[in-house]
């Protein structure tokens, strides 16, 4: 795409124009996918971070300024999301961590190791398998210790989507590892609910 037709589409933009949008979407959508996907390598959360590139394009169309071309503005707000979605990681790999070394002091006896590894390894396998959005809110809430309010205003939701993704995410916990361990997976469950 060129400058010109680059610039005329931004100024069609401003003004609410959807066919400027479409286009833009066209001309940039698959790149910055792949982009994504070279980065990340999960398809759903590669499409729920370009959604939300262009959902924010659209949302900020009014007042964006975009001081070089339209594909660099998009790739850095790409960018910006991956090392987002880099540091969330981070972060939720730290608290599964604490919450391991929690339960290896608290809950589980020296001659049960073996078996709380595997425990707590199915515990980790089900918050891994949430899937991307639920998982996110779970761990914004559970771990980082945010209320629903602020997660709904952080993810753009409404409070009743982040209390029935959290209502469903335990379910899913629940359901997935009490049959095996009822006692110290309630213990689990109970420190989770109360963060």
């Amino acid at each position: 795409m060129n400058l010109v037709n680059e610039e005329s589409l931004l100024v069609a933009l401003k003004f609410g124009d959807t066919s400027a949008f479409d286009a833009i979407y066209s001309a940039y959508g698959k790149t910055l996918y792949m982009y994504l996907l070279s980065r990340l390598d999960d398809q759903d959360l590669c499409n729920d971070i370009l959604q939300d590139v262009f959902v924010s394009l659209w949302e900020k169309r009014e007042y964006m300024q975009v001081d070089t071309s339209l594909k660099a503005y998009l790739f850095q707000s790409i960018k910006y999301k991956i090392v987002d979605q880099y540091r969330r990681n981070q972060k939720y790999q730290k608290y599964l961590s604490e919450l391991g070394d929690y339960l290896n002091t608290h809950i589980i006896q020296p001659t049960d190791n073996i078996d709380h590894k595997n425990r707590l390894s199915g515990v980790m396998h089900t918050i891994d398998g949430l899937p991307c959005r639920m998982k996110e809110i779970f761990v914004l809430s559970r771990f980082e210790h945010l209320p629903v309010g602020a997660i709904a205003e952080k993810l753009s939701i409404s409070p009743q989507t982040v209390k029935n993704q959290l209502t469903k995410a335990l379910h899913i916990l629940r359901k997935k590892n009490a049959g095996t361990f009822i006692i110290n997976f309630t213990a689990i469950i109970y420190l989770l609910e109360t963060r």
